[in-house]
Parts: structure tokens; sequence; C-alpha cells
């Protein structure tokens, strides 16, 4: 079996950059293997989001072995030429440490900008295999290429990644699921509880096998909540704030099967704006979760509870978490995970 790995979500919108940047440092002084953040143009709860790629820059110079990745982009605010020169860039500055989540995006990053995002799995596919044909490229191999959203005609970068750059699909209904395990290095689901992600890999495995790609040639990454707390009332308390980001995900909606109001259609969850109403309506949705119902979205408790959970996650399939540090003490979660549950699971 692969050797699990570790990761934070940086704390975005919550954090100011210069602490985003502290926070990957601490990440990589608690032996974490990865740092992610989320690539948004707007996002909920609001605050300051920033561009993570220019953030990334810093990033790499400050630390020196942890991976470092988005979760996730999309495939319609960048031309693919400009988006392949800037993580080849990167990929030199950090040593071959970049990992590219991409996703089909969400409206709150294009509506409000005029950007289009129609036919977005399939731009999608086509904008990763712009990518890696550019990082392929130089001047004595140009590519031509012509296809449904861009075209190259003897186009090369003169700036080459410093080793292969993983691409991980942001994947949750079951055809870009089928299509990471066709095409990607990686896949980074929403939050699950382990009985859908079990369920959920089996369609990872389908494409890959379809591919003729076995399902260890990719990373099968999750999102999870992480609170660490022997008091119940602190755990509660954190849960509340966990509820309506969980009721942000259609698919999650759906799956519980939640006797939500009339006016939860299902195009609040399509078009999901930043604004006070959106926000108001997320945070009262959430409280139609059950807190038994949202602790198995979360790895939550005590270290004990934390290390059997992971387990039950590890043996539905997971071999990467991405840790959301949920507190209540998140700097204290950081010295927990290195000193008493990373070690539990080195081999």
């Amino acid at each position: 079996m692969k050797a699990v790995k570790f990761g934070m979500l940086l704390p975005i919108p919550a954090s100011d950059v210069d602490k985003l940047i502290k926070i990957a440092e601490m990440a990589e002084k608690s032996n974490l293997h990865s740092v992610w953040a989320a690539d948004h143009l707007l996002m909920l709860p609001k605050g300051i989001v920033p561009d993570i790629w220019s953030m990334f820059s810093a990033v790499a110079i400050k630390t020196s072995k942890i991976k470092i990745g988005s979760a996730v982009s999309d495939p319609h605010r960048r031309h693919p030429a400009i988006f392949a020169q800037m993580l080849a860039t990167l990929d030199r500055l950090s040593n071959n440490r970049i990992i590219l989540g991409i996703g089909a995006g969400e409206a709150m990053n294009v509506k409000p900008f005029g950007i289009p995002m129609d036919k977005a799995v399939d731009k999608m596919l086509e904008y990763v295999r712009v990518l890696r044909l550019l990082w392929n490229s130089d001047e004595q191999n140009p590519v031509s290429f012509k296809g449904r959203y861009w075209n190259l005609t003897n186009a090369f970068l003169q700036v080459k990644p410093k080793g292969k750059i993983p691409v991980y699909f942001g994947a949750n209904g079951k055809r870009t699921m089928i299509l990471t395990g066709k095409y990607a290095d990686g896949w980074i689901p929403m939050p699950q509880t382990p009985e859908i992600y079990r369920r959920n890999l089996k369609y990872v495995k389908k494409g890959a096998e379809s591919a003729g790609r076995d399902l260890n040639e990719i990373e099968t990454c999750l999102w999870s909540y992480l609170v660490i707390s022997n008091n119940e009332n602190e755990i509660k308390k954190t849960l509340k704030l966990i509820k309506p980001q969980l009721v942000a995900f259609p698919k999650i909606v759906k799956e519980l099967n939640l006797n939500l109001p009339d006016w939860a259609t299902p195009n609040l969850y399509s078009e999901i704006e930043v604004s006070e109403l959106h926000e108001r309506r997320l945070i009262e949705l959430g409280n139609y979760i059950p807190d038994d119902v949202a602790m198995r979205f979360c790895i939550a408790g005590r270290v004990e509870e934390c290390i059997e959970r992971i387990d039950e996650f590890i043996k539905a399939g997971v071999r990467h978490f991405i840790f959301i540090n949920m507190g209540p003490n998140p700097k204290r979660n950081l010295e927990i995970l290195k000193n008493k549950i990373l070690p539990v699971f080195e081999n």
C-alpha cells in the first residue's frame, strides 16, 4: 500500500497574505507533506481572497520541501499558455514542488466578471491537454493544436518545469470522477464520509481501468475538516461553522436528502454569490444538518478518535488528506498532528 500523506488547506478568506505564508512555513515545520489553497476570485465567507499563484511564489521561497498545490483552479480565467508559463516558472522556483488541482469552476468566480463557463468539463479537459503539450514543448519541438476552445500554431515555451507537474482533478460527479481515472494524476473530491468516498472511488477506478491504468497511479485525496478537542462544547461550536460550508456543496445536499425549505432550490447552489443574503442562507441551511451527520464528514474529537477516523478514511481509499484546520486552536492542532497523529501513520 502507498504511504499516506497529510496536507493542509490554507485558511482563505480568513487570513491575510503574510499570515498565509507563515502558516505554510508552520505546516512544513510540522512535517506535513503538502499545503494547498483555494483558487478563487470571490469566496464565502467574505474576507481576503488573494491570487494564490502570486502568493505561492513567496511560499516556494520560504519553504524547501513541502508540496504546493491549488484546490482547485479552473479553466476559465487564464489563457492556458499564460498559465502554463506561470506554473513552469513556479515549478522551477520551488524545485518541482507544484501540484495543479483543477476543476470545472464555480459561478462566483466568473459570472460577476462576464467570464463564460459553458461546457465547463470539456473545456477543462482541453485546457489540461494544452498545458501538458506546452510543458513538453521547446523551440526545437513546437506544438500545433486545433481545439474547440484554444488553438496553437508552432507554439512553445521558453521556460520548462523543473520536473513533471502533476494534475489533480477536483471531481464530484460520476462523469468527472471517471475522467479523473482516465486522465488525472490525482483526485480531489469535496468533503465526504468514508462510505461516500468508498462508493465514489469505484468511478475513479472504472475510469482508470478503461484507460489501461492502475488506480495506484492516481493520488486519491480528500478535503477533510479537522477538529481536535476533548471538549464536546468546543466541537459543537466548531460544527456550526462547518455545516454552512457543507451545505454549499450541492452533491452533499443531494446525498443527505435533507428536508430543506422551498426557497433552497438547486439554483441556489449552482449560482452561489458572495453576498450577505447567500451567506445568511447557507448559515440557515446548515442548521438542517444534524451534528452527528456533520461529524461523519470530519476528523473530529480527541486525539484517539481522530486517529480512528483517519484510519477509517484510509480503509475507504484515501491516500492524501488535505486538512481544513478548524481548530478550535489551529496552532495547537499542528503541534498535535506533528507529535501525536502523523507518527502513527509513518511507514
